[in-house]
C-alpha cells in the first residue's frame, strides 16, 4: 500500500521529488515510488509557484498551499503516513547569528509546528508511521534556553509522542549528489510498530544496491564538477544571474582554473579519474590575488590568518573536485558558485545539475534571484529518494 506524505517548508520541492521518485538525472533511473504526496506548504511565493509549475510534483493532483504553517488547522491536513520537514534553516546557520530558537522572527521554533501537527493526528486517531526532519549542521550546536540543543529538545518532545528517534549529519556526496553539503537528519519511528530506529546504515545499502555515485563508497568520478557539467548547454534554463560590479572583479582577479578549457574533453564518459593531471584538482579562491591588489578587508584576513584561520572566501572547484555548497543567496564570496574557468556565476542549470535537479525540472516561472534561492534552499531530490527508499523498506508494508 502506497505511504502518503505530507510536506512542511516544502520550498520548491526538492525533498518531496526525492520522496516521489520518477526522474532521470544524467542517464540514471530515479524510479517512481510507491507514494503519494497529499499535502505540500511553504509561505514563500517564488518556491510555491515554482513547486506547482512541476509536473513531476503535481501529477497526482497536489499542489503547494501558499500559507504560514501556524496560521494551518491540522484538520484541514489530510492523514498521512510520513511528515517531511525541512523546517527553516537560517537561525541555525553558521553563516547566521545563531540565535537559534530565539530568533526575533520565530523561524527558529517552526520545527514546533511539527510536533503540533503530529499531536493533532494522533489525537484524531491517526498516527504517522515516521517522520523526516532536515536542517544545516549548525543545529547540532544551537541552544535552548535551558541549555540542551535544539536537537536534543526535538527528541525529547517527539520522545513524548511515541517515536524512535535517530539522527545523523550526512554529506550529500555520500549520497548521489555532486556536492559536499553537510545536513543533519532526523528521523522518527512509531515505536508501536515495534521496529526500533532507523538504521542510517541502510542510505549506503541504497547507493550499493543501485550503483549510486558516491564520493566515499564507488563511482566518485561521476560527482566532480568536468563530469556534472557535460551537456548541460543543451539543457533548458541555463540564464545566468550577472555579478556585481565589486564582486566581478574579484572573480576576474582571481582567475581562471589553471587546468583551462580544454581539461573539459578529459571528463568524456568513461574516463579514469587517476589518469588527470593535478591541475584538474586545484580549485582557486581569494587567496590567489596577488597581495597588493587585495581589498583592504582581504589584506586584513591575510595579515592575520590565525584570526581567521584563513577562509577560503569566493571558493572556485576544478573541473576534478567535486563543489562545494550551493547557497540560498549564490553569492561567491560564501559558496563554491562560481564557474571553473569562466569568470562568471553558475547558471541556473548548473546550480540545478549541482543539486541533483533533473533537467527537465522547470524554474523559469518565478524571476531569475529567485531560480538561484529556491535550488540553493532545496533538499537535494537524489539525496531525498535514497532516503525515501530506505525509509520504505524499513517500514511496514499494510498490504
Amino acid at each position: 500500500m502506497a505511504k502518503d506524505i505530507a510536506s512542511l517548508f516544502s520550498g520548491c520541492g526538492g525533498l518531496d521529488l526525492g520522496f516521489t521518485g520518477g526522474f532521470i538525472f544524467r542517464g540514471q533511473d530515479y524510479s517512481r515510488l510507491d507514494t503519494n504526496i497529499v499535502f505540500a506548504n511553504d509561505f514563500d511565493i517564488d518556491a510555491q509557484t515554482c513547486y506547482n509549475s512541476n509536473p513531476l510534483l503535481t501529477n497526482d493532483g497536489v499542489e503547494c498551499l501558499l500559507a504560514d504553517i501556524r496560521n494551518v488547522d491540522a484538520n484541514d491536513i489530510p492523514n498521512f503516513d510520513i511528515l517531511l520537514a525541512g523546517f527553516p534553516c537560517q537561525p541555525f546557520s553558521n553563516a547566521g547569528a545563531r540565535r537559534g530558537v530565539e530568533d526575533a522572527n520565530g523561524r527558529g521554533t517552526l520545527f514546533a509546528e511539527c510536533e503540533r501537527i503530529i499531536q493533532a493526528k494522533i489525537n484524531n486517531g491517526h498516527k504517522p508511521q515516521a517522520f523526516v526532519f532536515e536542517n544545516v549542521r549548525g543545529i547540532l550546536s544551537s541552544k535552548m534556553p535551558d541549555g540542551r540543543t535544539v536537537p536534543e529538545e526535538i527528541i525529547a518532545r517527539m520522545h513524548n509522542l511515541g517515536y524512535n528517534v535517530s539522527i545523523r549529519l550526512v554529506c550529500a556526496s555520500d549520497y548521489g549528489v555532486p556536492q559536499k553539503r553537510f545536513r543533519v537528519l532526523i528521523i522518527g519511528i512509531d515505536e508501536e510498530l515495534g521496529i526500533g530506529e532507523f538504521n542510517f546504515d541502510s542510505l549506503t545499502e541504497i547507493v550499493n544496491r543501485y550503483n549510486i555515485p558516491s564520493e566515499h563508497y564507488g563511482r566518485k568520478e561521476e560527482l566532480v564538477l568536468g563530469r556534472i557539467l557535460q551537456g548541460v548547454e543543451e539543457a533548458p534554463n541555463h540564464d545566468i544571474w550577472q555579478f556585481s560590479p565589486g564582486t566581478q572583479k574579484t572573480v576576474d582577479l582571481i582567475g581562471s582554473c589553471q587546468h583551462g578549457i580544454e581539461a573539459f574533453e578529459l571528463f568524456h564518459d568513461g574516463y579514469n579519474i587517476d589518469d588527470l593531471p593535478a591541475s584538474c584538482f586545484e580549485g582557486r579562491s581569494w587567496k590567489d590575488i596577488p597581495y597588493e591588489l587585495l581589498t583592504p578587508r582581504f589584506k586584513n584576513i591575510a595579515d592575520h590568518p590565525q584570526q581567521y584561520h584563513a577562509p577560503k572566501f569566493f571558493r572556485r572547484f576544478a573541473f576534478g573536485e567535486i563543489c562545494g555548497t550551493i547557497t540560498a543567496s549564490a553569492q561567491p564570496d560564501k559558496c563554491g558558485v562560481t564557474h571553473p574557468i569562466e569568470n562568471r556565476r553558475f547558471s541556473v542549470r548548473e546550480c540545478a545539475r549541482i543539486q541533483s535537479f533533473p533537467d527537465n525540472f522547470v524554474f523559469n516561472a518565478i524571476p531569475l534571484q529567485s531560480r538561484y534561492k529556491v535550488i540553493g534552499n532545496a533538499v537535494p531530490p537524489i539525496l531525498g529518494w535514497i532516503v525515501a527508499s530506505a525509509l520504505l523498506n524499513f517500514l511496514p508494508n499494510n498490504d
